[in-house]
């Protein structure tokens, strides 16, 4: 029985273009000005040395910020950048030059099981913070009271089994009682291998169904049935 529905955010509870064509170029535009007006800002010092660690070299201010704006460029899925995207963006909601943006049906379905008492958690390669500014700040409203948690990158890659075995223990459950929905195939088949009930989500704007793929894919979170 399902107690608990995973639910990923990029391609499933809101447009990829969202993410791509908004977020993404906001904080590439904000990037630089962000860092250089809080360098003093123990957190913000502490990301600009995780991003000397990962490059394995001593890095000038300035090619620390060329190094993020290249990730972001790159979509890479890297705490350090994920952090400090979070943070610009929370500056950017904060004015209302950002608004965050969630399907009607992936609202709607969350809210119905919410009230049925399944419980609700997110995972995505955006940082905690940045989860919880897009869900507060939707075409609905504050929506985290929908939800009991949020897992990014530190509890572990979105494509390994490790990581979603480790949510299950965090939340109390075997992985057989929650659900997982995400757009991406592999998340899907990791998910999968640690135990997990399935579901892949194939947004037409966003993905295409994959033929023989031994998992069920849905167009929408009202095909999706507990």
């Amino acid at each position: 029985m399902v107690k608990a529905v995973l639910t990923d955010i990029e391609g499933t509870t809101t447009p990829i273009s969202f993410v791509k064509d908004v977020l993404f170029p906001y904080s590439y535009e904000k990037i630089e000005e962000f860092i250089l007006k809080n360098k003093e800002n123990p957190q913000i010092l502490s990301i600009l040395e995780e991003v000397k660690k990962i490059e394995g070299k001593d890095l000038s201010l300035e090619e620390v910020i060329d190094t993020l704006k290249r990730w972001i460029e790159e979509d890479r899925k890297i705490t350090p950048l994920k952090e400090i995207q979070g943070l610009i963006w929370e500056e950017g909601y904060k004015s209302g030059k950002l608004k965050g943006f969630v399907y009607p049906d992936a609202y709607q379905k969350l809210k119905e099981w919410f009230e049925k008492g399944i419980k609700l958690y997110v995972y995505s390669s955006g940082s905690v913070k940045a989860q919880k500014l897009l869900f507060s700040n939707t075409n609905f409203g504050d929506l985290n009271y929908l939800f009991s948690g949020y897992f990014d990158t530190n509890i572990g890659n979105k494509k390994e089994k490790d990581s979603y075995v480790k949510i299950a223990n965090h939340i109390g459950l075997e992985p057989r009682e929650v659900l997982f929905l995400s757009d991406n195939p592999e998340e899907i088949v990791a998910a999968a291998s640690a135990g997990m009930n399935v579901v892949r989500l194939v947004r037409p704007s966003d993905a295409e169904h994959i033929k023989d793929f031994p998992y069920s894919q849905v167009e929408s979170f009202n095909e999706i049935k507990i």
